[in-house]
């Protein structure tokens, strides 16, 4: 893992050597990482692991030709073979009409807190202790637990030809639990995530989890339908996913999402429901610039129900005479555990809470269903953001208000959208870790007609 003055140098590096062939530009992008996870399974530890990651992405403009090679090595031989390989390989290619020049030199807003030193610091005996008081939370429990944690230390540089210097170091962490009941039919689970370690209480993790599969075990059977749900925040999280990546101005022009036709101005949910980006946002790993270098600035893309921005990349933008946004094609290198969310709009999502808490969600159910996550998800139609997927991990029938008792898992069928338009509570936002789409903070929400399609034998 490069620090901020060996990374830059080794792009200087890079760049002069490219710029010895005329008319080359050149982009660089270099990653680095220094991981940390723990694994266990059975009330055991199973796994521990420790690994440094480098990636070094080297693009050549020859003209409107260009192309790209990686390489993780940055010994001499390895450097001159990066250049001689992507100069071959950008004469080769076809021309690209879109291809935008390389940014120069570009400003960006400060994420303070961005790294928690002691985060940045964790060693194998922390995350041990973690998972030891999660071991002795599903032991007091009479229940199997097993779980994940895990933490990283990253950083991200970009440097052009055209004199664009972005730099950007953080933290990240995260701890999920899964209990199952020891005669195999209950299943419960929780997570949360953060950029600091302190953050993360194992022994209140795990304890939810483990309360969750005690009281999910022996479900009974409830038929497919359409319900009123409450959905905890890792079901909302993962959901909104398929949102975030709609978001796009292109593919809105071009008919090809649900937001063609949508204009800026158009209400399309409660005003409840607030949508937005913050790349300060440290503790959910934003990044303050995308993967082009370009500035990223808080945006709200949907206000109190309201669309009021959609993401422009610098070539659509300027064939229609709009300013871009930065943020299209995911945020500032989400693959090194920050960026959130993924998508259109850059790193750093929110949807904003309510005041209700869980359970006061769920005294306003007459008749329903609790979902705590979903997993295995997969998009179906993107003019309606239509996705499927299954439960897991604690569904429950709720009846006049309270929970009544575990029932079996399901297959979803369902938009987000149509999840926020009948959405009716809100409760606070938060964190949680194994959100498929990354970092992003969520409420536990409640919507009606959200449509269970068919049932899961699964646990």
């Amino acid at each position: 893992m490069p620090t901020q003055p060996e990374a830059h140098r080794l792009i200087d590096r890079l760049i002069a050597l490219v710029r010895a062939t005329k008319g080359a530009d050149a982009i660089v992008i270099v990653r680095g990482a220094r991981e940390g996870n723990t694994r266990f399974a059975v009330n055991e530890i199973s796994s521990s692991g420790e690994v440094e990651r480098l990636s070094i992405a080297l693009t050549v403009q020859l003209g409107q030709r260009s192309a790209t090679a990686v390489t993780n090595q940055q010994d001499d031989r390895s450097i001159d073979e990066l250049v001689g390989r992507t100069l071959r390989m950008a004469r080769l290619a076809p021309e690209n009409a879109e291809q935008m020049p390389p940014l120069g030199h570009q400003t960006y807003l400060a994420v303070k807190n961005a790294t928690d030193p002691a985060t940045a610091r964790l060693t194998p005996d922390v995350r041990a202790k973690a998972v030891g008081a999660a071991l002795a939370a599903g032991e007091a429990a009479k229940v199997a637990m097993a779980g994940f944690v895990n933490h990283g230390n990253h950083n991200l540089a970009i440097g052009t030809s055209e004199g664009l210097w972005a730099y950007h170091s953080w933290t990240s962490c995260g701890m999920s639990c899964t209990a199952r009941t020891t005669d195999g039919t209950g299943s419960g689970w929780a997570g949360a995530g953060s950029n600091r370690m302190a953050d993360l209480d194992a022994a209140a993790l795990a304890k939810v989890a483990a309360a969750k599969a005690v009281e999910s075990a022996r479900p009974r059977k409830l038929d497919p339908g359409r319900y009123t749900v409450v959905l905890e925040p890792a079901a909302v999280g993962s959901l909104l996913a398929f949102f975030h990546n709609a978001l796009d101005a292109r593919r809105a022009d071009e008919g090809r999402s649900f937001f063609a036709g949508k204009k800026l101005g158009d209400k399309l949910f409660p005003e409840t429901i607030t949508m937005r980006t913050d790349p300060t946002d440290a503790t959910l790993g934003a990044i303050p610039f995308d993967i082009e270098g370009f500035p990223l600035a808080p945006t709200r893309w949907i206000d109190k129900g309201v669309l009021t921005a959609l993401p422009y990349s610098r070539y659509w933008a300027k064939k229609q005479g709009k300013q871009p946004t930065g943020g299209v094609g995911g945020g500032g290198g989400r693959g090194g555990g920050g960026g959130g969310g993924g998508g259109g709009g850059g790193s750093g999502w929110t949807l904003d809470g309510g005041p209700a808490t869980r359970d006061e969600l769920i005294k306003g159910v007459q008749r329903g269903v609790l979902i705590t996550r979903f997993f295995y998800l997969r998009a179906l139609d993107p003019q309606s953001i239509l996705a499927t997927g299954l439960t897991r991990d604690g569904v429950f029938w709720i009846e006049n208000g309270q929970i009544s008792h575990p029932v079996n898992n399901f297959r979803f069928n369902e938009s987000p959208v149509q999840m926020l338009a009948r959405c009716d509570g809100l409760g606070a936002a938060v964190i949680p870790s194994g959100a498929e789409g990354g970092a992003i903070r969520v409420p536990v929400l409640r919507t009606h007609e959200f449509n269970l399609a068919s049932t899961s034998e699964a646990i």
